[in-house]
């Protein structure tokens, strides 16, 4: 009987359960039908090729999914739709121009590929269409920080942080990179290699260009220049083949190779089903997903499937728009950007997760007015509080294809951080690549101080190398009111930049947004398409002709003070659009013969431009000469300062730091200046030239070059000297 009374009672505990559970759907039934939900439409601009786009509409629709049900607690909520675009076959250019127009598509999300990125970017910021991108590369996120431009990876200075870091890990000693010179997705490698290799001490043994048709020459020789690692960034998915086929020849002739380590363009389903068989083998680094989020394995377990390069970002990107969005109900007088910037910067309650009862919580807590810190698959999410431009953790997989299949040997992140291995443990300081200086150097006996002298040349031309003649502008109007005249500068520039077609402002020049207009009372001298570089021999010999009017007419009394800007190639400086350039050669011929009829007392160089050390070091062992570059012999200057609404870089930092430091105090040493430019140009090392034979650079200072002048004003910024 008792058993028959426990029987029932379970049974009408069942039944109550039972009634509950249909009480709580219906109510959370009649709670999803109540619900207001406000629809958005975001533009997805991705590689849909190669089975790509059944990922992208899998993960994005699954963030969709998730993002409605996070709001289960609120009345209202928020929905995306998404409109397919694939980046590889559409007109980008019509297509953004087109999405700029409509205003339903409230977001993009796209722009995998750098240089695809780079068309769309100039449109959707100028109309501030909030623009998600995948790209990397380093120069697009200088060039849009402040805009509605968010990049959520860390750009390719830091893959090449982490490859480089692999080769230390490994036990590496030398290591080559195999890059195109031209391809913005491969840019960055060109830029920042040498600079990194040089600062975690690992042998440069070469940076090997290719191009469309030279990809397996190119190969072979990067392969056989001794490197014990060769960094391969392939600018097309096409290129890993040739790049694996010249290692495998030469491993197959009983050779030495070294190890490949590939970017993350050798990384993703499309490159597996593209290229077979030549993948097996292949290793290197991407970004993903954090190991810590779990998205990666539920992924896995949802789909049945590895997701694929990408994918983990894309779904925060996603996430992030529907936290943006909400916000934006809750106070509709911000922008969507506004809205996105309030969600990133929040610090309260940290509430990682991408799952939805992760974002729940997200949601139900900006609905009480709180700013909870949050994270997603990839991570936190935070952004710069000042550009909001990238991302600023993101971690990096170590991936090698086995079997067929992509398989994780570890992780990476630049921060560090549980099952993440930190590179910057291998990092050392740029401050020890400083160069040391012999302080003993004693005083070399110079005449009599009487006249100064300046030759300033913009060696490149055209309305894209904006900056070089921006640069030189701003350093004439500094030198002449630092009391020079034009009878004693010898300036040098296109001149085409103030009237150019390009420029909505005629005759307005500036070195910095807002900044003053430099193009006033300019006295142009030679135009380099008119000049050949060999004159650049007569004119700082001060030697006249019927072409050759104005010149630099030093005595043994006079300093000369030289600013150079432009391109630069190895041992070469750029001239214009010519073919040719002042090489390093001809650069010595000219200081022996200055030397030889000593028509100085001293010297000083200042050079703005790649490889630039390759040339001036041409200077050594003459008495009177220094000579400061913006780079070494094997590395890339940086631009700095992009106006997206003129399209160009307004200045470049070793030159800005110059100016700004000499401008603060004209009698600034030598060591001090160098030691400025050394920590504000970050990219390259700055290099000084022949200090040796010029003086101790301690006691030696600029005073000797600039007259002071009680004030001078840069830009937005205002500096006053006292007399």
């Amino acid at each position: 009987m008792m058993m028959r009374y426990n029987i029932l009672a379970l049974l009408c505990a069942l039944l109550l359960v039972v009634g509950c559970t249909k009480d709580e759907d219906r109510s959370e039934s009649a709670k999803e039908e109540a619900r207001v939900w406000h629809e958005y439409t975001v533009a997805v601009v991705l590689p849909m090729e190669d089975g790509m786009g059944d990922h992208w509409w899998r993960t994005l629709h699954w963030a969709s999914d998730n993002l409605q049900r996070a709001f289960a607690n609120q009345k209202e909520g928020i929905r995306l739709t998404f409109e397919w675009y694939d980046e590889s076959s559409e007109d980008l250019v019509a297509l953004t121009k087109s999405l700029c127009k409509r205003s339903e598509i409230i977001a993009v999300i796209g722009g995998m590929e750098s240089d695809n990125a780079a068309i769309m970017a100039p449109m959707l910021t100028r109309h501030e269409k909030v623009f998600m991108s995948l790209a990397t590369s380093s120069d697009l996120m200088r060039a849009y920080t402040n805009t509605s431009f968010w990049a959520m990876t860390e750009s390719d200075i830091t893959e090449c942080e982490i490859l480089l870091s692999k080769v230390i890990n490994y036990g590496g000693k030398s290591v080559a990179l195999l890059a195109d010179p031209e391809d913005p997705s491969t840019r960055t490698f060109n830029d920042w290699f040498s600079f990194m290799a040089k600062e975690m001490e690992l042998e440069n043994v070469g940076i090997f260009h290719y191009s469309d048709a030279s990809v397996y020459s190119a190969s072979e020789h990067a392969v056989a220049a001794g490197a014990d690692f060769v960094i391969c960034a392939p600018s097309e998915v096409e290129y890993v083949g040739p790049m694996m086929e010249a290692f495998r020849e030469r491993a197959a002739q009983n050779l030495a190779v070294p190890r490949l380590l590939f970017t993350d363009m050798a990384y993703g389903v499309n490159v597996l089903s593209k290229l077979g068989e030549v993948c097996e083998g292949i290793e290197g680094v991407t970004y993903c997903a954090d190991p810590e989020s779990g998205f990666d394995v539920t992924y896995d377990v949802y789909f049945d499937d590895e997701p694929t390069i990408g994918e983990s970002q894309v779904y925060d990107a996603a996430m992030l728009l529907g936290y943006a969005l909400w916000y934006k109900q809750l106070h509709p007088d911000v922008s969507l950007n506004d809205a996105l910037r309030a969600v990133v910067d929040g610090r309260d309650v940290k509430m990682d997760g991408w799952m939805p009862e992760n974002m729940r919580d997200v949601v139900d807590a900006l609905a009480r007015g709180e700013r909870p810190d949050v994270g997603g698959a990839c991570g936190p999410l935070n952004f710069d509080s000042k550009v909001y431009t990238s991302v600023l953790h993101t971690t990096y997989c170590h991936y090698k294809v086995y079997n067929g299949r992509y398989i994780t040997l570890d992780y990476n992140s630049s921060g560090g951080g549980y099952r993440t291995d930190s590179s910057r443990a291998n990092w050392n300081r740029q401050k020890e690549q400083m160069e040391e200086f012999d302080y003993s150097v004693g005083k070399i006996n110079y005449p009599k101080l009487e006249d100064r002298w300046a030759l300033l040349v913009a060696g490149s031309s055209g309305w894209k190398n904006y900056r070089f003649q921006a640069d030189v502008l701003a350093m004439y109007q500094l030198l002449k009111q630092r009391g020079y005249d034009d009878d004693h500068i010898v300036l040098i520039m296109e001149d085409d930049i103030a009237r150019s077609a390009s420029n909505p402002n005629k005759g307005v020049v500036q070195v910095a947004i807002g900044g003053v207009n430099l193009y006033t009372d300019v006295v142009v001298d030679y135009h380099p398409s008119d000049l050949n570089v060999g004159a650049i021999k007569s004119i700082l010999l001060g030697e006249r002709s019927e072409y050759i009017t104005e010149v630099i007419g030093s005595t043994a009394n006079d300093n000369i003070f030289v600013f150079w800007s432009g391109h630069g190639l190895k041992n070469q400086l750029c001239w214009g659009e010519q073919d040719y350039g002042l090489t390093a050669k001809s650069l010595r011929n000219i200081f022996e013969e200055m030397d030889r009829r000593d028509n100085f007392r001293k010297q000083i160089w200042f050079v703005e431009s790649c490889y630039s050390g390759s040339v001036l070091n041409v200077c050594s062992d003459i008495e009177g000469i220094v000579a400061f570059t913006a780079a070494d012999a094997n590395e890339t200057s940086k631009a700095d300062i992009f106006n997206s609404s003129l399209g160009v870089w307004m200045s470049n930092q070793f030159t800005y730091t110059l100016r700004d430091e000499i401008t603060k105090d004209s009698s600034i040493s030598l060591y001090n200046l160098y030691c400025k430019l050394f920590i504000n140009t970050l990219g390259s090392h700055v290099m000084i030239f022949n200090e040796d034979n010029y003086g101790n650079v301690i006691t030696n200072n600029m005073e000797e070059y600039l007259w002071t002048s009680p004030e001078i004003q840069w830009g937005s910024r205002k500096v006053t000297q006292k007399l």
